[in-house]
């Protein structure tokens, strides 16, 4: 299943969730806040002040990322799981951090909302890692899932009937062991096993 650019978009977006609630805390108005939050009705009568400095940026952010990762786990369920394949060798491998990580240093580096060009340097920034991820097949390995149980593994594996080992990674929500089979589909390089021992549902 290869994925469509604006779906790819929406995960690789959804693995940020948790960066655009740190912007959020970033963005409240201490002044507001030590006053009391006042009902969201007389904020958007604009009769007292927001807690926080840029609501629409911040709150859009945070519904933006929380959308892609409703979308993220909407393409995993609908993921077909049609081809058995038995597994030889399994290893479970942790998700590569390093470009995840980066965007989170950048954002304790004095970037808030009201500075518009370190706004769109991080966009920039955002953009290439996008893409260079996108196109190297892995915009599905989202680190934010491991918090819900997927673990991915580097496994060695027979098609059912065939003879050739091939190599390949497998997202799966229970654990890949060697000498089992296994129902799997695929969501661009990465295969994804939702359930043990052959349940193809789609």
């Amino acid at each position: 299943m290869q994925l469509r650019i604006l779906v790819a978009v929406a995960i690789y977006l959804g693995s940020y969730l948790p960066l655009s609630v740190i912007l959020l805390a970033q963005d409240l108005d201490v002044g507001p806040v030590k006053r009391g939050i006042c009902p969201v009705a007389t904020m958007v009568a604009l009769e007292c002040a927001s807690p926080l400095k840029n609501p629409i940026w911040s709150l859009s952010a945070v519904a933006i990322c929380a959308t892609g990762m409703a979308v993220t786990f909407l393409a995993l369920r609908l993921v077909r799981t049609p081809h058995r394949v038995r597994v030889t060798e399994s290893k479970h491998i942790p998700a590569d951090l390093i470009n995840y990580v980066i965007p989170y240093v950048v954002s304790f580096i004095s970037l808030e909302y009201d500075q518009p060009l370190k706004l769109i340097g991080f966009a920039v920034f955002l953009i290439w890692i996008f893409w260079i991820t996108y196109r190297s097949g892995q915009i599905v390995l989202n680190p934010v899932l491991a918090a819900f149980g997927w673990k991915l593994f580097e496994v060695k594996y027979i098609y059912e009937g065939g003879g050739n080992t091939h190599v390949g990674r497998m997202l799966s929500k229970v654990v890949v062991e060697p000498e089992r089979s296994y129902y799997q589909g695929g969501l661009q390089d990465v295969m994804v096993v939702r359930d043990d021992g052959g349940d193809d549902r789609g």
